[in-house]
């Protein structure tokens, strides 16, 4: 099921119709990943609502630059980019995904964003040497 101005939830009734349209951009990517509908919406809608809190307010110093993202898969956990359609890598453990998005992070000198199984940023590990 594809969510559209036509077709939504009613957890998603009282947004903002442009945060609603992202939520609907971010479900239906994550519904071609595989993820399953009951699991695809509140990820859409928390991440849209942090797309829309940074729109507003520009980025903070945690969330500036580029980040890898470590977020929950329907396989287990997908290390990501924050503007990539598709997952780099999926772990079935979180840890092991960690590990690698922080491979990444250092290599790269970027962010480590570390997400709940729902989605919601748990913890924001900066650059190491800054940036």
């Amino acid at each position: 099921m594809n969510l559209s101005e036509a077709y939504y939830p009613t957890s998603m009734r009282y947004m903002d119709a442009p945060v609603r349209d992202k939520a609907f951009d971010i479900f239906n990517a994550l519904l071609d990943e595989g993820y399953d509908d009951n699991q695809a919406i509140p990820i859409a809608i928390a991440q849209a609502k942090k797309w829309a809190q940074v729109s507003r307010h520009g980025l903070n110093a945690q969330a500036s630059g580029p980040c890898v993202h470590v977020v929950p898969h329907p396989h287990g956990w997908a290390v990501r980019r924050a503007d990539a359609q598709k997952s780099n890598f999926v772990f079935k453990k979180m840890a092991d995904a960690k590990t690698k998005a922080l491979e990444i992070g250092k290599r790269e000198q970027v962010g480590v964003v570390l997400h709940d199984e729902y989605g919601e940023v748990h913890q924001h590990i900066r650059p190491v040497g800054g940036r």
